[in-house]
């Protein structure tokens, strides 16, 4: 089994990111010489993904001008850019970017500036597929242990235990959330287009005891300001040298 279509989020306004997405969407924002889309992507393509869907809202016409680029540099891939009239967050943002996706088929959904290195044992999404592939759930979170995390600070937002995570709403958790996961359409039925969180999707598996997630064994970072991003670019410049 594989998971070959992808959905990578993309059109929100970042603005803790401000200013440097006052007119560029931050998933174009460099880390290590690279967009942060374009690392997500070498990602999905190391794992045959053959689909990926971007949805955009936020000075689209940047992303519009990066597919065009990604078709040419992954001849492999088709990319579709899901565009939205208003911002319809992760959970309408997705809903809306649907009919691009095979519905009876399980995909990634991966937030746009999620930014992770693997582990040097195996790749994290390959981790992910080989959970999925023991599961019956339709909902599959990878979580970050806390105190991996000693560069970009913490929020601890989620629990694990036994593969099954519960959110921590007073952030004392001991993981958090990557915005990296695997979904299965069957759950999303129920949902209209209109602007919703994904985290109502989340909790309601939650509350079902349905919320499956895996400990991940590489480095990721959590890129939520500019101080953030410098503070990768300036670690990723130091272990490159």
């Amino acid at each position: 089994m594989t998971i070959d279509q992808a959905i990578i989020m993309a059109a929100g306004y970042a603005k803790r990111m401000r200013p440097l997405t006052d007119d560029m969407p931050k998933p174009l924002l460099e880390v290590g010489g690279k967009p942060l889309l374009t690392h997500i992507i070498d990602h999905l393509i190391a794992e045959n993904v053959k689909r990926i869907i971007i949805n955009g809202h936020h000075a689209i016409q940047h992303l519009k001008n990066y597919i065009e680029w990604a078709h040419i540099h992954y001849p492999s891939c088709e990319f579709i850019l899901s565009e939205e009239d208003s911002i319809l967050e992760t959970g309408g943002g997705l809903i809306n970017a649907l009919p691009h996706l095979n519905k009876n088929a399980p995909f990634y959904m991966i937030n746009g500036d999620a930014y992770w290195l693997n582990h040097s044992s195996q790749r994290s999404l390959q981790s992910l597929l080989e959970q999925w592939k023991k599961t019956d759930s339709n909902l599959l979170l990878l979580l970050q242990p806390c105190e991996t995390m000693n560069m970009t600070k913490p929020v601890g937002d989620y629990d694990l235990l036994n593969d099954v995570a519960t959110r921590s709403h007073n952030k004392s958790g001991q993981y958090m959330f990557t915005g990296i996961r695997v979904c299965h359409p069957k759950i999303l039925k129920e949902y209209p287009i209109e602007s919703f969180s994904f985290l109502e999707i989340m909790d309601k598996q939650d509350s079902q005891n349905k919320l499956e997630a895996v400990d991940h064994k590489g480095r990721w970072y959590h890129i939520s300001t500019p101080d953030d991003l410098n503070e990768v670019n300036a670690a990723i410049e130091r272990i490159t040298q």
